[in-house]
């Protein structure tokens, strides 16, 4: 299925070569986009499908694929593929158990990405892969597999019935990727008190709490990254003075929690170390609990609410 060091090494820049090798002398849109589909599955580590959807009247219909039998129509303005089509921006779900618009094709997939396909500024489809492995996607992996979409886009004329479908504007697609972004904060915080929720029942089985530990992790560093790289910039921008006073204030404050889950992880993050002393582990862990906490009960009634407001100022 792919260890994580597989999964590290995947090399976009080979693949690149390899699918404008595999489309050189084909320009039929069924046969690429069929082999397109199909090397994705087959060369990337730890997915367990990868495939089209189109554009049609009620939603997207499937088209070639790699994998299990899927879901064959998806209804507008649902589920992650819809996200994607709808804003024209790469969509990373790191828990689709967590992600409450997500339409489950196959009950083994956990983690998700799926990729518009632009001509100009037309959409005229996605392309989606699953993997059973929670948190298997990052930004490393979108950068790659656009880019393996643009050798596909190049290379495979398509239907004039896709390329009418949907003009994104710039403002429009923004707009929608910034309120993705906040419900995807909040689906984060979500599933982040399930993990505290788990360790504290795990108190008195400490061997059973590192993989715990080890997805809160996961969750918690994709978590930072979403806040650091789009949340605080965006409020920081806000015409609203109190609304730039807050975003300076949960910047500092962040930089604390991520300084502390990093200690934290330094100490209890190799194997065996919490089971070798609970009682440490949970003086270390305790506290740092209680932060995360507080810190996510204030972001969710303050932050994203001003995230939200700020949000459709602009709309």
């Amino acid at each position: 299925m792919g260890t994580a060091r597989e999964i590290d090494a995947v090399d976009y820049q080979t693949l690149e070569r390899q699918v404008v090798s595999l489309l050189e002398d084909e320009n039929d849109f069924i046969a690429n986009t069929a082999n397109f589909a199909a090397f994705v599955f087959h060369e990337i580590p730890a997915v367990n499908w990868a495939g089209f959807y189109f554009p049609e009247a009620a939603g997207l219909v499937l088209g070639p694929f790699g994998g299990r039998p899927a879901c064959t129509r998806l209804p507008r303005d649902r589920g992650v593929c819809s996200a994607a089509f709808g804003s024209g921006r790469t969509v990373i779900v790191d828990d689709v158990l967590a992600y409450a618009d997500h339409i489950a094709c196959d009950s083994s997939s956990r983690s998700e990405i799926v990729v518009p396909l632009m001509l100009d500024r037309t959409v005229v489809g996605v392309f989606d892969v699953d993997s059973p492995i929670a948190s298997r996607f990052t930004q490393r992996d979108a950068r790659g597999l656009e880019r393996l979409i643009e050798r596909l886009l190049e290379r495979t004329p398509f239907p004039e019935r896709y390329k009418a479908s949907r003009d994104v504007s710039r403002s429009e697609g923004t707009r929608i990727k910034e309120r993705i972004d906040i419900h995807t904060c909040r689906n984060h915080h979500v599933v982040l008190r399930y993990l505290v929720d788990e360790i504290a029942k795990a108190a008195n089985d400490p061997a059973s709490i590192a993989p715990y530990l080890a997805r809160l992790r996961s969750i918690l560093l994709a978590h930072l990254n979403i806040e650091d790289n789009w949340l605080y910039p965006q409020l920081a921008r806000s015409p609203n003075p109190a609304v730039r006073s807050k975003a300076e204030r949960y910047t500092r404050e962040m930089g604390g929690l991520r300084d502390g889950f990093a200690a934290l992880w330094v100490r209890w993050g190799d194997p065996g170390a919490i089971e070798g002393a609970p009682e440490a582990w949970q003086r270390d862990w305790q506290p740092f609990e209680r932060a995360m906490s507080a810190r996510m009960d204030a972001e969710d009634n303050d932050l994203y609410a001003a995230a939200e407001a700020a949000t459709a100022e602009t709309a």
